[in-house]
């Protein structure tokens, strides 16, 4: 390790030759010091000073080596990782990827006034915390907001979803790995759903010139199937607070509730009708699973369907029931396949998988106001 240590020699070097490799290798020298040896004050004080001489340097590599030899470095003095940070993309970006003397308050200053390939930097960090994802959900380069979306250990709160949203809600990109993304509260993710689709109409009718009902449909579509891709991550509380939100926002449609019944999400559908009654869970189960069709009929009819669909649900539900196995489990696989074929028998109408069928019934019943929940005035 002695061989390591800073030497009268290496100071000499640093004031006697001009080369550039040779600064770059003793700035090197200097900065691994600082995790692989234990210095005394005298000489960490001499580092110190070698450090604050070469980050000024004129040289790009030579404030490179500094760069790529202090980034990973807790130990690294604050005022280099700062001057290094703030410096060219190319020496910055190894500090702003990995140092761990950069604060949460160092990072969204650097956000706010970095280039986009910075934020791209800083969104790729090992570990973002909300405070510095709010910033770049603010300020970020789309590409910078791409990178903070897919990086699993980013923390993106309600104030950055919502901000994310609200600057790309016609960017599907965007939109679509964010309300993916897991640690969003299910509340959240129906909303955001509902926000993408809103805007998604607005955008087809302002831009596109598309008659405002096509584009209201296409919209109510995209969310339903938006909303039904989120509900089997969900648990039973998040579950129930998502079918709460969406009766009272007018949103719990019959088509939404069919289509999770179509892919296999009976507990929404149970969670659904138990809302849309006011009939508690153990009996609504009962009612749809044990008691037979004309327990569900009264369900049916108890919650204001329509009764266009009342096929499409029966049918579903009989599937639901002959292939489930005895332990209660479901091949969603299998499931999935006999619920279409059985779809296309009882309509008579061929579509290609089952949002299309789904999409193709909502066609034949007509436009439908959202049943309204017993609990909503």
């Amino acid at each position: 390790m002695d061989s390591e240590k800073l030497t009268v020699a290496d100071v000499q070097r640093l004031l006697t030759d001009t080369s550039e490799d040779a600064r770059a290798a003793v700035a090197a020298k200097v900065a691994s010091q600082f995790s692989t040896i234990t210095l005394a004050p005298r000489e960490r004080e001499l580092a110190h000073e070698i450090l604050g001489y070469l980050v000024r340097d004129v040289a790009v590599n030579v404030r490179e080596a500094l760069s790529r030899c202090l980034n990973d470095n807790p130990a690294a003095p604050r005022n280099i990782v700062l001057h290094l940070a703030r410096d060219i993309d190319q020496v910055a970006i190894p500090i702003l990827e990995r140092s761990p003397v950069l604060t949460d308050e160092d990072l969204v200053g650097l956000v706010y006034y970095g280039s986009s390939d910075k934020q791209c930097a800083i969104a790729g960090r090992e570990e973002v915390r909300a405070t510095v994802s709010e910033a770049i959900a603010h300020r970020g380069d789309r590409s910078a907001v791409l990178k903070l979306i897919h990086n699993s250990g980013a923390v993106i709160n309600e104030a950055a979803a919502t901000m994310l949203v609200q600057r790309y809600a016609d960017d599907a990109d965007v939109a679509a790995p964010l309300v993916q993304r897991n640690e969003l509260p299910a509340l959240l993710v129906e909303r955001l759903i509902a926000m993408v689709s809103e805007q998604m109409r607005e955008y087809l009718v302002s831009h596109h010139e598309v008659d405002g009902r096509v584009a209201a449909t296409l919209e109510e579509q995209a969310r339903e199937r938006a909303t039904t891709d989120t509900i089997g991550r969900m648990g039973n509380d998040d579950l129930r607070g998502l079918v709460a939100q969406l009766a009272e926002n007018n949103r719990l449609t019959a088509t939404l509730i069919l289509r999770a019944a179509c892919v296999g999400e009976i507990r929404f559908v149970e969670a659904a009708f138990a809302e849309l009654t006011g009939v508690p869970d153990e009996r609504i189960w009962r009612l749809i699973h044990d008691v037979g069709a004309l327990g569900f009929r009264a369900v049916y009819a108890r919650a204001g369907m329509p009764e266009a669909l009342y096929p499409a649900f029966r049918c579903v539900l009989d599937t639901y029931h002959a292939v489930r196995s005895s332990d209660g489990s479901l091949e969603l696989d299998f499931y999935r396949l006999h619920v279409l074929e059985g779809l296309q028998e009882t309509f008579e109408t061929v579509a290609p998988d089952l949002d299309s069928m789904i999409d193709k019934l909502a066609k034949i019943i007509g436009p439908q106001p959202a049943v309204r929940s017993q609990h909503v005035a």
